[in-house]
């Protein structure tokens, strides 16, 4: 079994997991989240899984939310992550699919087929067309939602929970940025970078 040594992490998130002191990680405004329990020093092997997504800017999301994931090795060194080339082919052999919300059970058969002790599962959600069509402003958007779960292959057990939420901000062309693609994406990347940022940090101190 091959593992994931080390990852890069781009753009903002490489302030969060650089060199800087904790009292200078302030959460922003528009972003919430529960409070997380630590996550046991036994935790070493690990599975990143999460749907596959046709949508290229959610496939991003996914990608730059694993790249994240990665740097963790720089808080618990002993971490280590399945690489992810050899999925596809398990996934063919077992006849498993990552779609939807990936179901905890099948998640558990996948980390026994993959010889780790535990997965960590992500989704992350936004607003539908449904809602940008109905939105009269930013405030009427559900926020983007980026979910983490860690379960252990061996018990079931959920070692780690959390659902961080980000406000899409509000834009000077609102009256039509709802309809423009462009900037709504670019306003919905933004939130998604501020979630997937906010999950790496809280994961980054459950593991200390």
């Amino acid at each position: 079994m091959l593992f994931i040594q080390a990852g890069v992490i781009v753009g903002m998130l490489s302030g969060i997991l650089g060199c800087q002191g904790e009292s200078s990680q302030v959460v922003p405004s528009n972003v919430s989240s529960a409070v997380p329990f630590p996550i046991p020093r036994e935790v070493q092997r690990i599975a990143v899984l999460y749907p596959k997504s046709v949508s290229s800017e959610m496939a991003d999301a996914y990608n730059r939310l694993e790249e994240a994931t990665f740097g963790l090795k720089a808080v618990r060194p002993s971490l280590r992550f399945v690489d992810r080339l050899y999925l596809p082919i398990v996934l063919e052999e077992h006849r498993f699919q990552l779609t939807g919300a990936v179901a905890d059970e099948s998640a558990i058969r996948l980390g026994r087929v993959l010889g780790v002790d535990t997965v960590l599962i992500y989704r992350i959600n936004g607003p539908s067309m449904r809602d940008r069509m109905w939105a009269r402003s930013h405030r009427d958007l559900p926020p983007v939602t980026v979910t983490s779960k860690m379960i252990r292959v061996e018990s079931a057990e959920v070692l780690y929970h959390n659902i961080v939420e980000t406000e899409i901000e509000e834009s000077t062309v609102w009256g039509r940025s709802f309809l423009d693609r462009t900037e709504y994406q670019r306003l919905s990347r933004e939130a998604m970078e501020r979630g997937i940022a906010q999950t790496v940090l809280e994961l980054r101190q459950a593991l200390k």
